[in-house]
């Protein structure tokens, strides 16, 4: 509660001073609840000094349109490349199926070896992710998995669509079959050769107790033979020392495949004996070992048809992980330790719990993978397959942008369809966070249906850009505050953080570099836009008869600053950079013309430092006060300014003199 003052000279000046913008942007509540350092708006505005409010600084672009590609079409995917022979990497681009390596002078296209294809090309519409295993770029193109290499020696690049590691028999029963083949299950196939054999195919990776499973036999033999192959089955347990005669003890001739079923949970070995029909000696022999045989039946295999069009990649303890095929959205695929080309089929997870909603996002925080569907957060603990562990977090909040969740600090950001929120860990247990808000002071502008959001954190920042509304919300983390910029620039699909730089790649292809020292978003200046609540200058229930206003600015050496101010006495302009002129037209006779200019300055330095005639001695003067009289009688009064980014400006604060009225 607050006592109001009702006595006062009416003769005498009273002065209101505002010099703190660290409140940030405001917008969602009433005017009476907002601070005096927020401000309904904050546009294009850097809020990282010391409370005062400066021109927020833009990009260049990087990529020039026309090197190596029409630009103008989609632009899918910003990679690093990292080199042991270079401190900085190497930036890669996605753009309309193709991708490129990029300087600051040139871009040219790598090519990409699909067989005989020498020009392969990705599907051009949806957003890819790539991740750097050793000395290798793999790219989840969505059509099928890319390798990129590059010799720094002798200053080539190779691209070439993956290779499916072809896993021995013995890794394909232990580990399993690699999805990524076209056909995972023929991963031995007969051959030819000297007669032998080399090895026994399980229908399955594991049996269950007196069920049926057929064992299949391949073999080499000579070339043009067609004579028929004798076999002969045998199995024990792996406890025991030797092979019984029962049941299985006699040659079988064309006995390729055999039917078995055992009546203990444990493990077996199983031995096959070829020889060519009308011999009596046995020629070679097969032994599968530790096959293991369970008690319940064998979960069913999740299918793996849809791996080579996934979207998202990542690399986790030594381990490629890929999500987001059209197929089987839900499911996530984990390659073998260490072999990227490796998609083991028993190695894929599936995140859905009934709601068939794809995974939007996989975030790496602390030792843990956070998966989200548009309304579920789950988390992944584990560093390998064997003691992999899911735990729910929220099944009523996910993320609905992908490229929006990001890790902050100790916490993963992320916007979701009610917002934008933030995952906190419990201090105690890891595995369970807690989710809340963080948008109270925006929640009116942010639109959770722009699924194609990208977000960054830098300089203590989070940024969460929407193309197609070509706006960035900007949280400044650490005094929870949010600020906002648009430009006709600011269509960015991805940000890319590369060694201390900041890259965006543009909806349309284009790939702009972040730069402290300029104030244009790619040649395209913008205005800085600072709007105040209505004022009651510490006095709600009285009128006021306003005097002066102040504004308190730098000067800069190189430029003037011109700013157009506009003071709202209630709802009467008191003080506008509008000016109404009378024109004469032969064509359309007398007209009434609005020409806007500035009505405060800041003037550039001299020679003899920031001095201004008849106003300051010689000197470098860094801050002046510049004042303008307002006329207007109110209750309230509202305060507004815009510069040009051509005019980068920093503001310090600005004050009103009046005199109070009775109430």
């Amino acid at each position: 509660m607050a006592r109001q003052q009702t006595n006062f000279n009416p003769a005498t000046k009273e002065f209101e001073a505002y010099l703190d913008f660290s409140g940030g942007q405001n917008s969602a509540v009433s005017n009476e609840r907002l601070s005096d350092n927020e401000f309904p708006l904050m546009l294009n505005v850097d809020n990282t000094g010391r409370g005062s409010a400066k021109t927020r600084y833009g990009r260049t672009i990087f990529s020039h349109p026309g090197d190596a590609s029409s630009h103008g079409g989609v632009g899918q995917g910003l990679f690093n490349y990292y080199l042991k022979t270079r401190t900085e990497p190497i930036i890669i681009v996605a753009y309309m199926g193709q991708i490129f390596g990029m300087s600051s002078n040139t871009v040219y296209k790598i090519k990409i070896t699909d067989g005989a294809n020498t020009d392969f090309r990705f599907q051009t519409t949806l957003p890819v992710e790539a991740a750097q295993y050793q000395d290798i770029l793999y790219i989840a193109t969505g059509t099928k998995l890319v390798e990129v290499k590059r010799d720094d020696a002798t200053n080539t690049w190779t691209a070439k669509t993956v290779v499916p590691y072809q896993p021995t028999v013995q890794e394909a029963i232990y580990i399993g079959t690699n999805g990524l083949s076209d056909n995972p299950d023929a991963y031995i196939q007969d051959g030819v050769g000297t007669l032998d054999v080399i090895g026994i195919k399980p229908a399955s990776r594991n049996g269950s107790v007196n069920a049926d499973i057929n064992m299949t036999a391949y073999i080499n033999r000579p070339s043009g033979d067609t004579g028929t192959i004798d076999y002969k089955w045998e199995f024990k347990k792996s406890s025991e020392s030797s092979f019984p005669t029962t049941p299985y003890k006699d040659f079988f001739a064309n006995a390729k495949t055999q039917v078995f079923k055992f009546d203990q949970p444990t493990k077996y070995d199983i031995k096959v004996t070829v020889r060519k029909t009308g011999t009596t000696t046995p020629t070679k022999e097969y032994l599968l070992t530790n096959f293991q045989v369970n008690a319940t039946d064998n979960p069913p295999t999740m299918p793996v048809t849809g791996i080579q069009k996934c979207r998202k990649i990542m690399l986790h303890w030594d381990r490629l992980m890929m999500c987001g095929d059209d197929t089987n959205p839900f499911q996530m695929y984990i390659s073998h330790l260490q072999n990227p080309r490796y998609f083991p089929v028993s190695n894929t997870i599936n995140f859905d719990f009934g709601k068939q909603e794809p995974i939007t996002a996989v975030v790496r925080f602390q030792d843990m993978l956070v998966v989200f569907t548009r309304s579920t957060i789950q988390t992944l603990l584990g560093k390998s397959v064997d003691d992999y562990q899911r735990y729910m977090i929220h099944d009523g909040l996910g993320c609905v942008a992908g490229r929006s969740a990001v890790v902050v600090g100790n916490n993963v950001l992320f916007l979701s369809h009610d917002g934008v929120y933030a995952l906190k860990p419990n201090p105690y247990r890891l595995e369970t966070m807690n989710v809340g808000r963080i948008d109270e002071h925006v929640q009116r502008e942010i639109d959770p249906t722009q699924t194609d959001a990208c977000a960054v954190v830098h300089d203590s920042q989070y940024w969460l850009c929407f193309p197609s509304k070509k706006e960035i919300y900007r949280y400044y983390f650490e005094r929870k505050v949010w600020t906002k910029d648009a430009s006709t620039k600011l269509n960015l699909a991805q940000f890319l953080l590369s060694a201390d730089d900041v890259f965006n790649l543009s909806t349309d292809g284009y790939v702009y570099k972040h730069d402290r020292n300029v104030f244009t978003d790619a040649g395209v200046p913008y205005d800085m836009v600072i709007e105040s609540k209505f004022y009651d200058l510490s006095a709600s229930f009285n009128n006021k008869k306003l005097k002066r206003l102040y504004i308190l600015a730098r000067h800069e050496r190189e430029y003037d600053v011109n700013m157009f101010v506009t003071v709202k006495a209630d709802s009467a302009l008191a003080i506008t950079p509008d000016y109404g002129t009378v024109n004469k037209d032969d064509e359309n006779g007398w007209s009434w013309q609005v020409v806007t200019r500035p009505n405060f300055e800041f003037l550039r330095g001299t020679t003899f430092g920031t001095w201004i005639v008849g106003d300051s001695p010689f000197g470098d003067i860094e801050l002046s006060v510049q004042r303008a009289s307002v006329r207007g009688k109110c209750r309230r009064v509202k305060f507004s300014v815009r510069t040009s980014s051509l005019e980068p400006c920093e503001m310090y604060g600005f004050a009103f003199q009046f005199k109070l009225k009775k109430i």
